[in-house]
């Protein structure tokens, strides 16, 4: 919901300020003020201020969620101050002196956002919080004033002054600036400024029509509707406020994250934004007591983050999230300790499976989620895989939020996830095609993990097409059903079986992306090697049909024509080359298990033969003196039968979860 200018009742307070004095339209914004008859009304205004800021709680300043890390503002300022600010836009934003606006109309609309936002204002305020002087305070306060000036005051234009999460991150810091300004006695004509954007941002806030209940961006306005709220409540507007964005919290919290406490707009990094938003609105006390059913909604949202670790303690890289993200950097609470065993989310459609095997963390993700276009890439039923504690089955990440640029439209690509490929298609993004949640199973033995998910396919769309241009007529109809199951024996295998069937034909590529660091090499006929920078082998690749033929791969490094396959974002600005694997068919229905072998012995050929309509499953491998032999069957009512067999001994499945 990008707004690019304010809401109609809003430019009318905007024209109501044109036509007056200053202090008359700030008289408007707070109510009457009592006019002392040696005093002039903007000192009585003033002294009004005063008394009202005196009789409440001191000014508490919202610290960004966006950022988990909270260690040593100092040291984070005085380095900020030195080198500017980080825009994320592969450039440095000076915070020592006033911005030059329009210089930024030609950047991404992540940065332009960025910037009316205030965002880089954070670390100066959060240190003036802390501080008990004001040393750095009117750094901030000359930025805010002269944005206030251009763009309320001067009501300047810009497509990125009104985008309606800017509105909500601004007017937590216009808020305590406020407050700041009116007790450091600052000069009149900028506390009346102050004033004057604060009515306005209380205006825009509280249009529900301008609200973005379905994104995450609406818990950002909200929290900015409280602050101004709490820091400023002898604000005419104030009255009210509070109630009206706890109504809209608790629907959004509702609404946006499952009962099993996953967020649903398909991103670990915003998962965890989200955790550091709905904790930082807890503990600035600002929620009424009426407010308890909020804070058990929230409680599972917090159970949920401690998941999204990968073993290297960055934040599990699901669509719009960099895979570079340090979790400390996402989430000031993690404690640093990787979640060992398995969690999974019915209802958000996620699997996580933390395992040890000797002195490494392996950790299988199973992404089965579509509940918007929210963050959401073409990627359904992706795998990723950490191997003896480092990345192997890989995610490209995400891209500069410049959706018609090459790199993006990569990067949200079906082909440049662990998926298969239709017809050089991607998945639909439709939401009238979203499916909730496509997980069907888990079952866990002793020494084995299972999970599986189902998709029908009904829509395609062209990879050429970006996500924010696409329209129903673009939409190619076809009839295909996956089904994709993941058997992992921790140490020994991960093998991905997957099941699709159609009644015409197509061309279906299963695309499996390694890490960067690891390159390909044929050690036989029939099977692959992944291998390290140092040449060390890491696992062997081999991929069979269900009459136990191996199907021929392709392997794509770095290519940038006819369409860019084999590329991997680290920091969501730049890609580099990784290798994808391939292994097309052309076919109606097609079978396929593709196996990542670690032991790397005499491993025989896969055995998986699948029957009776899909209700007999069986997948077995030898690895050197080592066997796995998986049966499932489900009988007519729905019930799933395992049989289990490991090195010669059985082992009962329990099964953790079942579709309906």
């Amino acid at each position: 919901m990008t707004h690019k200018d304010v809401s109609e009742s809003t430019q009318q307070i905007f024209d109501s300020f044109a036509e007056q004095p200053l202090f008359e339209s700030v008289i408007s914004c707070i109510g009457n003020v009592y006019q002392k008859d040696d005093k002039k009304k903007s000192e009585s205004i003033i002294d009004y201020l005063k008394s009202s800021c005196e009789s409440i709680s001191i000014a508490h300043y919202l610290e960004e969620s966006t950022s988990g890390d909270k260690k040593d503002p100092h040291t984070r300022l005085d380095s900020q101050l030195r080198n500017g600010w980080q825009t994320g836009g592969g450039f440095r934003l000076p915070l020592t002196e006033i911005p030059v606006w329009d210089t930024y109309l030609d950047h991404s609309r992540n940065v332009r956002y960025k910037i009316h936002s205030w965002v880089m204002l954070d670390t100066i305020l959060v240190v003036d919080a802390l501080s008990e002087n004001s040393e750095h305070l009117e750094l901030a306060i000359g930025i805010a004033d002269d944005w206030i000036q251009k763009y309320i005051i001067s009501a300047t234009k810009d497509d990125f002054a009104w985008y309606d999460m800017a509105v909500g991150q601004r007017a937590t810091k216009l808020s305590y600036m406020l407050r700041r300004l009116i007790e450091l006695d600052f000069d009149e004509q900028i506390i009346f400024r102050f004033i004057l954007a604060s009515h306005i941002h209380l205006s825009e806030l509280l249009e529900k029509d301008r609200i973005a209940i379905h994104s995450n961006h609406g818990l950002f306005q909200m929290a900015g509707l409280l602050s101004l709220c709490q820091n400023l409540p002898w604000m005419k507007l104030s009255e009210g406020g509070t109630d009206f964005s706890e109504e809209i919290l608790q629907i959004m919290i509702e609404e946006h994250f499952a009962e099993d406490g996953l967020h649903l707009e398909h991103s670990p990094d915003y998962h965890l934004y989200m955790v550091n938003h709905l904790q930082s609105l807890i503990e600035s006390g600002w929620l009424s007591e009426k407010s308890e059913s909020i804070f058990s909604l929230i409680k599972p949202v917090l159970e949920a983050a401690e998941w999204m670790a990968t073993p290297e303690h960055k934040v599990i890289p699901i669509g719009d999230t960099a895979n570079n993200v340090k979790m400390t950097k996402r989430w000031a609470g993690y404690n640093g300790n990787t979640k060992i065993g398995c969690n999974f989310f019915p209802k958000g459609g996620l699997v996580i499976n933390n395992s040890v095997f000797g002195n490494a963390i392996n950790q299988l993700v199973f992404s089965a989620q579509f509940h918007s276009r929210q963050h959401k890439h073409a990627d359904h039923l992706n795998v990723l895989y950490n191997f003896n504690n480092k990345p192997l089955l890989v995610d490209p990440g995400t891209f500069t939020y410049q959706y018609d640029i090459p790199e993006r439209m990569y990067c949200e690509s079906t082909r440049s996830h662990n998926t298969i490929e239709i017809d050089s298609l991607n998945y639909s993004r439709f939401r009238q095609d979203c499916f909730g949640s496509a997980l069907t199973m888990v079952g866990k033995s002793d020494n084995c993990f299972i999970a599986e998910g189902k998709v029908v396919h009904n829509r395609l769309i062209s990879h050429a097409i970006p996500n924010n241009k696409i329209h129903s007529s673009d939409a190619i109809n076809v009839n295909v059903s996956h089904r994709r199951m993941i058997v992992e024996r921790p140490g020994f295998f991960l093998a991905i079986i997957d099941d699709i069937q159609s009644k015409d034909e197509h061309e279906f590529i299963p695309w499996y992306h390694l890490h960067p660091d690891l390159h390909i090499r044929r050690d036989t006929a029939t099977k692959l090697a992944a291998v390290d920078d140092e040449g060390k082998k890491v696992c062997q690749i081999q991929c069979y049909d269900g009459e136990s033929n191996t199907i021929p791969s392709v392997e794509i490094r770095g290519q940038t024509s006819p369409i860019l396959q084999g590329w991997y974002s680290k920091n969501g600005r730049e890609l580099i080359e990784n290798t994808a694997i391939g292994y097309p068919l052309m076919a109606k229905s097609q079978l396929w298990v593709t196996v990542f072998d670690f032991k790397m012995g005499k491993t025989g050929k896969p055995y998986l033969r699948i029957g009776s309509e899909g209700r007999y499953l069986r997948f077995a491998l030898t690895q050197d003196d080592n066997k796995t032999d998986l049966k499932i069957k489900i009988s007519k009512d729905g019930t799933r039968i395992f049989e289990l067999e490991v090195d010669n001994s059985e082992e009962s499945v329990n099964l953790e979860y079942e579709e309906g």
